[in-house]
C-alpha cells in the first residue's frame, strides 16, 4: 500500500484550528479498507488530468467520508484544482511521497468531522498518493514539451496546440480576444555580426521585455527564430494597442551594450481582434498579413489588421 511520508489532517473552524490526534501504531487497515484503497488506487490510475483524479477521488470516498467541496493546491507545480465552496469545517493534508512534495489537498463541509471519519480518510489518501505523482510528473513532462529551451516560455508545440483552443473558448463564450504576431526589426544584422551566442542573449532579453508587459492571463509563443505570437484574452482593441505600444517602448529602450556596437533594435508587430466568422486559421493569416505590412512599411510599428 502506498505510504504518505508526510500527512497532517486538521478540523477548522472559524478563527480556530484543531489538531486531530494521529493514529496509534497499532491500528491496521481492515481487509475490506484495503481491498478499497487498492480498487480506487487502480480507478485513479486511468487518469493523468489532475481535475479528473481529484473529481473521481471525490466521488469514490463521499459515501464514507461526506464532503461537499475540495481543493488541490501545488505551488512547486503551479497546479490548482477547486471544487465547491469552501466551507467552515476542514481536512487539510500536505502529501509527499518518496522524497517528492505532492501538494496540499483540502476537503470541506459544513459539520465537523468525527475522529473516525478522520481516519478513513487518511487511509484512504493512500490511493491517492501515486496516481498524483504519475499526474504530476506527466504535467511536468508536458511543460517541458511545451517551452522553448532559449526563452523559457511557450514554443511553436504549445501555441499549435493552446491558440487554437483559446479561439473555440472566446467564441463559445462570445468573448474578445486579440493577437498580435512580433518580428524583430535588425536581429539578423546582430546575430551575422555578433554571433549566434549574442543572437540568442538578444532573444531572451527581449522575451524578457514582452513577457513584462502582458498579464499572468495573456499568452506568449516563440513561433520561431525572431518571431513571437501573443493571445491576449477578454482585451479590447484599444487595450491591445497599448499593450503593443507598451512592448515597442521596451524593446527601443532596451540595453544593447556587450553588443559589438548595436545600440537598438526595433519590433514590428501585426494585430488583430477575433471575428465572429473566423476560425484560428483565418485568424492567424489575418494578423500575419498586418505583420507584413508593419515590417514593408517603416517597421517597429503596430498595424492593425
Amino acid at each position: 500500500m502506498a505510504q504518505i511520508t508526510t500527512l497532517m489532517g486538521e478540523t477548522r473552524t472559524k478563527g480556530q484550528v484543531i489538531a486531530l490526534d494521529s493514529r496509534k501504531p497499532e491500528q491496521v487497515v481492515s481487509d475490506k479498507q484495503y481491498l478499497k484503497i487498492l480498487q480506487l488506487t487502480d480507478l485513479l490510475s486511468r487518469h493523468l488530468d489532475l481535475e479528473d483524479i481529484f473529481k473521481v477521488f471525490s466521488i469514490e470516498t463521499g459515501s464514507l467520508v461526506p464532503h461537499n467541496s475540495y481543493r488541490y493546491v501545488s505551488e512547486l507545480h503551479k497546479a490548482r484544482v477547486k471544487f465547491g465552496k469552501l466551507n467552515r469545517h476542514s481536512l487539510h493534508y500536505h502529501l509527499t511521497i518518496e522524497q517528492m512534495d505532492l501538494g496540499e489537498f483540502t476537503i470541506y463541509r459544513k459539520e465537523p468531522f468525527s475522529t473516525n471519519e478522520v481516519c478513513q480518510f487518511e487511509e484512504l489518501l493512500c490511493s491517492l498518493v501515486y496516481p498524483l505523482k504519475n499526474a504530476l510528473m506527466y504535467l511536468i513532462a508536458i511543460h517541458s514539451a511545451y517551452k522553448d529551451p532559449l526563452t523559457n516560455i511557450n514554443n511553436r508545440a504549445a501555441m499549435d496546440k493552446l491558440l487554437p483552443r483559446e479561439v473555440r473558448l472566446a467564441k463559445r463564450h462570445d468573448q474578445r480576444l486579440a493577437m498580435m504576431i512580433m518580428d524583430l526589426d535588425g536581429f539578423k544584422a546582430i546575430n551575422d555580426s555578433c554571433g549566434h551566442d549574442a543572437g540568442d542573449r538578444l532573444l531572451k532579453k527581449v522575451a524578457e521585455v514582452v513577457m513584462s508587459r502582458l498579464r499572468d492571463t495573456d499568452m506568449l509563443f516563440r513561433y520561431g527564430g525572431d518571431e513571437f505570437v501573443a493571445a491576449l484574452p477578454l482585451t479590447d482593441m484599444q487595450g491591445a494597442i497599448d499593450v503593443a505600444d507598451r512592448i515597442l517602448v521596451g524593446i527601443k529602450d532596451m540595453d544593447l551594450e556587450g553588443f559589438d556596437g548595436f545600440t537598438e533594435v526595433g519590433m514590428s508587430i501585426g494585430l488583430s481582434m477575433l471575428h465572429a466568422g473566423d476560425d484560428f486559421n483565418r485568424f492567424f493569416k489575418r494578423v500575419d498579413k498586418a505583420l507584413y505590412q508593419a515590417k514593408n512599411t517603416g517597421k517597429h510599428k503596430v498595424i492593425v489588421g
